[in-house]
């Protein structure tokens, strides 16, 4: 999955991305650190999946 369709559907979701040196980390709404989206073009689905675990969102179809 690309990148940068990952981070629109956090964004969609009401999560906070904040810009790091390596990765895009991924906060709730009351700033909780959940998450980290690396810089790569494309995101390997096993880590995607991940990412959902982490955050509880709804990333792949």
């Amino acid at each position: 999955m690309k990148r940068k369709k990952v981070l629109q559907l956090l964004a969609k979701e009401g999560f906070v991305l904040k810009e790091g040196g390596n990765h895009t980390k991924v906060y709730d709404k009351n700033g909780k650190y959940l998450s980290a989206v690396s810089r790569q073009n494309e995101i390997r689905d096993d880590v995607v999946r991940l990412i959902e675990k982490q955050t509880g969102a709804k990333l792949l179809g």
